[in-house]
C-alpha cells in the first residue's frame, strides 16, 4: 500500500483499519467521538481483545456524550489488561453548560507508531451508508499524531487551559484544535487559506454554518476571481442544522458562490486551495468544531495526496446537483421562522 491513502467507502474503511489493527505488533490507539454498540463497534472491540491477549498494548479514548455505551461493553476487553478512557465523563457543577458542551470530536486510529489514520470516520455502522474521507497514512508523520493522542489521554477528564500548538513535520502541519472563543486555531487557519487563495477553492462540509469571518473571506476570494465550489449533502443527519444552514445558502450564492448537493449523507471534511494545499481532518465548517469541540486536522502539499483528493472531489461532485436559488427562495415561512429562532440560540445544541 503506497505511503500516503485516501478512503472514501465506509465499509473498506473498517475493512483496511482491522487489517491494520490485526497486523499491530506494539501498540494501537483510538481516539474516537462515536463507538457505538452494533456490528462495527463489537467487530473493532472483539479484535482489540485478542490483540490484547497477543500482548499488544491497546488504549481506547471515547467521547462520552457522543458515544452511547459505557464501560460494562468493554469489561472483556478490560479484564484482558486493555484501557478505556470516556472524555469528560463527569458532570461538572460549575461551568456546567459550556464545559460539557466541549466535547472530543477527534477521530484517530495509531498502530505501532507507523501507520495512522485521520478523517472523518466514528465506530458505527450508522457510517456505512454515509460518504466518508480518511487518510491511511503508512510514514513517521503518525508519531505527531501519538504525541497529541497522548496529551489528550492525560488530560481526558480535567478542564484545563493548557492549549496544544500545531506540529509541523516535513511539509505537514497536524492542527490541535480546542475549545476558545478567542483561539479558534482551524477557523484561522482555513480563513488564512481562503485568503491567499488565487484561483480554486474546493470544499466539503456535512454541517455548513460559517462564521462571519469565514463568509468574508469566501465573498472576497469570489471578487478576486477565485471559483468556490462546495458540496453539501441534501440532508444531513441533522435536520435542523440543515434548517439553519439554508439560512445563509441565498446570501452566498448572490456572492457568487457555486453550491452542490450530493445526494446522500456526505459526512467528509476537506477544504483544497489553488490544487496546492488541503485540510482534512474531524472539523466540520461550523461554530460548533471551530469554538466547542476538541478536533485534529491535517495541513499539507503533497502532490500525491492532493491529485487522489482532487479526483475524490470530482467523483462526489460529478453526481451532486447545483444549488436551485429559486427553490430557495420558495421556502416555507415555518422553515424561514425556525431558521432564524435556531440562529438565535444556534451555540445551544
Amino acid at each position: 500500500m503506497k505511503q500516503y491513502t485516501i478512503l472514501s467507502d465506509s465499509e473498506k474503511i473498517y475493512e483496511q483499519m482491522l487489517l491494520d489493527i490485526e497486523s499491530a505488533r506494539e501498540e494501537i490507539f483510538l481516539e474516537t467521538y462515536i463507538f457505538e454498540d452494533d456490528a462495527i463497534g463489537r467487530s473493532f472491540r472483539d479484535l482489540l481483545i485478542k490483540k490484547v491477549l497477543d500482548g499488544v498494548r491497546v488504549r481506547l479514548l471515547i467521547d462520552a456524550w457522543g458515544s452511547s455505551i459505557r464501560k460494562k461493553f468493554f469489561k472483556k476487553f478490560i479484564d484482558a489488561g486493555g484501557e478505556v478512557r470516556f472524555f469528560r465523563e463527569l458532570r461538572y457543577a460549575l461551568r456546567w453548560f459550556n464545559a460539557n458542551h466541549e466535547r472530543n470530536h477527534r477521530k484517530l486510529l495509531l498502530i505501532d507508531k507507523e501507520i495512522s489514520y485521520i478523517g472523518s470516520i466514528n465506530i458505527t455502522k450508522k457510517s456505512l451508508k454515509w460518504r466518508e474521507l480518511v487518510l491511511r497514512i503508512d510514514s513517521p508523520l503518525t508519531k505527531a499524531f501519538r504525541q497529541l493522542f497522548l496529551k489528550t489521554w492525560k488530560y481526558f477528564n480535567l478542564f484545563t487551559t493548557k492549549k496544544m500548538k500545531k506540529i509541523s513535520y516535513e511539509g505537514f502541519e497536524v492542527i490541535p484544535d480546542f475549545p476558545s472563543q478567542i483561539d479558534r486555531p482551524t477557523e484561522k487557519r482555513y480563513g488564512q487559506l481562503i485568503r491567499r487563495a488565487k484561483k480554486e477553492i474546493l470544499i466539503e462540509t456535512p454541517y455548513f454554518i460559517p462564521s462571519p469571518f469565514i463568509r468574508k473571506a469566501l465573498r472576497k476570494a469570489v471578487k478576486r476571481g477565485v471559483k468556490v465550489k462546495i458540496v453539501l449533502p441534501h440532508n444531513s443527519d441533522l435536520r435542523l442544522v440543515d434548517v439553519l444552514r439554508d439560512r445563509t445558502l441565498g446570501k452566498l450564492y448572490r456572492m457568487g458562490v457555486k453550491m452542490f448537493y450530493y445526494p446522500k449523507i456526505l459526512h467528509s471534511k476537506l477544504l483544497i486551495v489553488d490544487n496546492g494545499l488541503f485540510l482534512l481532518g474531524s472539523s466540520n465548517l461550523d461554530y460548533r468544531s471551530f469554538i466547542h469541540q476538541y478536533e485534529v486536522n491535517l495541513l499539507g502539499r503533497d502532490k500525491e495526496i492532493l491529485k487522489d483528493l482532487k479526483d475524490y472531489f470530482e467523483e462526489n461532485l460529478k453526481i451532486s446537483k447545483p444549488f436551485d436559488y429559486s427553490v430557495w427562495k420558495k421556502r416555507t415561512l415555518k422553515s424561514r421562522f425556525v431558521g432564524r429562532i435556531l440562529h438565535i440560540i444556534r451555540e445551544l445544541f
